[in-house]
């Protein structure tokens, strides 16, 4: 289950990512340089996710 919502949130954060240098190249005026909080946790999550999964795997 660790693994599924590691997988989930790294390509949630890879997309928001995606989108967020869109709207800044575009010179968007939508583009905040705040929104790049969100998907920087998401990444942490995802990381701390696959961790947690790989050492209750390892383990057996």
């Amino acid at each position: 289950m660790k693994t599924i919502a590691g997988t989930i949130s790294l390509s949630v954060s890879f997309t928001l990512f995606i989108y967020l240098f869109g709207l800044k190249m575009e010179h968007s005026i939508k583009y905040d340089a705040g929104f790049f909080f969100f998907p920087i946790i998401l990444l942490i999550l995802s990381f701390i996710f696959f961790r947690i999964d790989y050492k209750h795997n390892t383990k057996k």
